[in-house]
């Protein structure tokens, strides 16, 4: 009984992709990592690399499972009340990247229906969550390239992200 059970939930479990995060990201947010102030789960760090990615129009395109570790297949805690909003965030840098207006309606759709699914509790088919985790590694590489050496606060590492971020936002046009 115990085996079919488990069989069972390896099926559903394989069927949901998983948020995956740069295997040296963990080593390089770690002093900003702390119950009081600062990161309290991995998925911080997750979002801080994904709005990276998405706000500089970058993505890894060479990225694979190996280079990453799994985090979650959902969104966490307060991320889950906002998964629509950037999931939506998501949805437009991609269409933009493609090139896709939504006034062209038949291929957004096509697009959309590629990477949203919605029986998923996190709203993205796994091709969804594969380019997102490809937004999150191309946020991790330009991160470590806006800083000199690694944060060691909080404050620190929000201060010049905020900074760096902002001067290389590239506009949505969809």
């Amino acid at each position: 009984m115990i085996k079919i059970f488990i069989k069972i939930f390896n099926l559903i479990k394989n069927d949901m992709a998983d948020f995956r995060i740069l295997k040296d990201a963990k080593a390089w947010f770690k002093d900003v990592y702390s119950k009081e102030e600062g990161f309290i789960i991995d998925f911080d760090a997750y979002y801080f690399c994904l709005m990276a990615g998405l706000g500089t129009g970058q993505k890894r395109l060479d990225l694979s499972i190996s280079d990453t570790n799994e985090l979650v297949q959902n969104f966490p805690g307060n991320y889950k009340d906002k998964s629509k909003i950037i999931v939506s965030v998501f949805l437009a840098r991609h269409l933009s990247s493609l090139g896709v207006t939504l006034t062209d309606k038949k291929i957004a759709h096509i697009e959309i229906s590629k990477l949203i699914n919605p029986n998923s509790p996190n709203h993205l088919s796994e091709d969804g969550m594969k380019e997102m985790n490809k937004y999150a590694a191309a946020g991790y590489d330009q991160i470590i390239s806006w800083f000199e050496e690694r944060p060691r606060t909080l404050e620190a590492f929000l201060r010049i992200y905020s900074i760096k971020l902002e001067a290389s936002t590239v506009e949505i046009n969809i």
